[in-house]
C-alpha cells in the first residue's frame, strides 16, 4: 500500500479519462496518502476502586498496513506514538498520556496485512462528567499522524444502587476456570464475526441482589426493533461481569443501536422493586471489502453521481438482488483500481473519505455530499486556498475556493443566511452544463 503514494496524488485522473476536455482536467488534490495512519479507538467507562471516581479504559488499535516497517536484522520493525488527551467540555485539559509502541514481526506479509493489528490499552480514573477525548497516532518513520475526537459521558456509578457500565463488544471469549480472556472489537464493526459476538459490561448491585433480569434489544437507525431477548443473569457481590452472546443475526449493512436494561429478579425482586439500570452503545455492520465510510450500499451507489455516467448508474441500480448489485458496484471500482496488486482499492477509499468529509462539514438542508460545496470538494479535493467573507457590507456571506493548479475558482454564496452556500461561479456545473 505504501509503495504507491505517488500514484495516488492524482488518483481521480484515471476515473475521468476519456470523458472529454472538461472531465480530463479533473484531478484529485490532497490524497489519503498525505494523511497519517488510520486507526480505531474506543473508550469505555467503568466504576473505579477510588472513591468518587470512575474509570476510563481507552483502547487504540492500529493495523500493520497503516504503519511503516523497516528491516532490522531478522525482523521488520515499526514504531509509533500514541497521545491520549482528555478535555472538559470547556476545553480544559485534565489528563494526558503519551506512550510509544514497537511492533516487531519476522514475516514480511504481516507488515502489509489489514487483518493483523496492534492493540494498546490505558486506564485513567476521572471525575464523573462529560469529556472530549482526542487520540493522536504518529508513525515514527513517516512522521505522519492522524487523530480521532469523540465525546464520552462518564457515569457516576456510585450514585444509584443499581447501575451498569458502558458496553464493550467482544469477538472472542475463552474461559479457563474462573479466568476469562477476551478479544475486544475496537472498530465497532461486527461483520467479520461469522458465529456472532459478545456484549460485555459490568453490573453494580447491592449484595442482597443475586439475580438480574436482563432485557437487551437492537434497533436500526429508523428506531425499529430488529432483535430482542430477555434472560436472567446471576450476579455476585457489588461488581459482576456480564457476557451476553449475540448470535449471527445476518443484519444488513448499516448502523445499529444496542440497549440493555436490568432490573432485580429472584428473591430480591420485591424488596428492590423500582430499581432499574440501562446502558447502550452503537455498532456497525460493514463489509471488509468496502471503505469504512460506506454503511449503506444504495446510498454509496447514489454518491457515484459525480464520477459515473448515467448508464453506469442505471446498470448498477437496475439489479434487484442485493448480492448482484453489490457485485456490480465493486466491478465499477475494480476497473478504476490504481494498483490492483494491493488488497485495497485506494481510489475508492479516497472518494468515500471525501464523501464522509463533505457530510461532516457541508451539511445544510440536505446531506453534505449533495450540497454544492460537497460536490466540488468530492470532485476536486481540498482547495489550495479559501477566502471567507462572512460579514461583508452590502453583500451576502460568500466563500471563494481556489484551485491554482487547475486554474479554477468557485464562488459560494449563502443566500439564506443559514449556511446554505450555493455555487455562483462558474455558471456551468462540473460537466460544463449551464446551471
Amino acid at each position: 500500500m505504501k509503495a504507491i503514494s505517488v500514484l495516488r496524488s492524482a488518483v481521480l485522473a484515471g476515473l475521468v479519462a476519456g470523458w472529454g476536455a472538461v472531465h480530463a482536467q479533473v484531478e484529485m488534490g490532497q490524497s489519503r496518502a498525505d494523511a497519517g495512519p488510520t486507526f480505531h479507538f474506543d473508550a469505555i467507562a467503568y466504576a473505579s476502586n477510588q472513591p468518587q471516581k470512575s474509570r476510563i479504559e481507552a483502547y487504540v488499535q492500529v493495523s500493520h498496513e497503516e504503519i511503516r516497517f523497516l528491516k532490522e536484522g531478522d525482523y521488520y520493525v515499526a514504531r509509533y506514538e500514541v497521545t491520549l488527551s482528555i478535555y472538559t467540555t470547556a476545553q480544559q485539559l485534565v489528563h494526558e498520556r503519551l506512550w510509544s509502541v514497537e511492533v516487531r514481526v519476522a514475516d514480511f506479509s504481516q507488515t502489509t496485512s489489514n487483518r493483523v493489528y496492534n492493540l494498546t490499552q490505558r486506564s485513567l480514573d476521572v471525575d464523573p462528567g462529560t469529556y472530549q477525548i482526542t487520540v493522536r497516532v504518529r508513525d515514527q518513520e513517516s512522521q505522519k499522524s492522524a487523530q480521532i475526537r469523540r465525546s464520552l459521558m462518564v457515569t457516576d456509578f456510585a450514585k444509584d444502587p443499581l447501575s451498569l457500565s458502558d458496553i464493550m463488544l467482544v469477538s472472542r471469549l475463552t474461559t479457563d476456570g474462573e479466568r476469562k480472556t477476551i478479544v475486544p472489537i475496537i472498530s465497532g464493526n461486527v461483520n467479520r464475526i461469522s458465529d456472532g459476538f459478545f456484549v460485555f459490561f459490568e453490573a453494580y448491585a447491592p449484595p442482597a441482589i443475586d439475580t438480574l433480569d436482563i432485557t437487551w434489544k437492537i434497533l436500526n437507525l429508523k428506531k425499529s426493533e430488529v432483535f430482542k431477548r430477555n434472560e436472567p443473569e446471576a450476579v455476585t457481590g457489588k461488581r459482576s461481569q456480564v457476557f451476553l452472546k449475540v448470535d449471527d443475526l445476518n443484519l444488513p449493512m448499516g448502523s445499529y443501536f444496542l440497549t440493555v436494561d436490568a432490573v432485580p429478579a429472584g428473591d430480591a425482586a420485591e424488596a428492590h422493586r423500582g430499581l432499574k439500570a440501562t446502558t447502550s452503545r452503537t455498532f456497525t455492520v460493514r463489509s471488509i471489502d468496502l471503505p469504512v465510510a460506506i454503511l449503506d450500499l444504495d446510498k454509496a451507489i447514489d454518491q457515484l453521481i459525480y464520477i459515473a455516467r448515467e448508464s453506469e448508474l442505471s446498470y448498477i441500480r437496475e439489479e434487484a438482488d442485493d448480492t448482484e448489485r453489490r457485485k456490480r458496484f465493486l466491478e465499477f471500482w475494480s476497473k478504476r483500481d490504481p494498483d490492483p496488486q494491493t488488497p485495497r482499492n485506494e481510489l475508492m477509499e479516497e472518494y468515500y473519505a471525501r464523501v464522509e468529509y463533505a457530510n461532516q462539514n457541508f451539511k445544510s438542508y440536505v446531506e453534505g455530499w449533495r450540497t454544492d460545496m460537497g460536490m466540488v470538494f468530492i470532485r476536486f479535493g481540498p482547495p489550495e486556498n479559501i477566502e471567507r467573507h462572512p460579514f461583508e457590507l452590502n453583500s451576502k456571506p460568500y466563500e471563494i475556493w481556489y484551485y491554482y493548479q487547475l486554474n479554477r475558482q468557485f464562488i459560494f454564496v449563502d443566500e439564506s443566511g443559514f449556511g446554505d452556500y450555493r455555487l455562483r461561479y462558474p455558471t456551468t456545473d462540473l460537466w460544463g452544463r449551464v446551471r
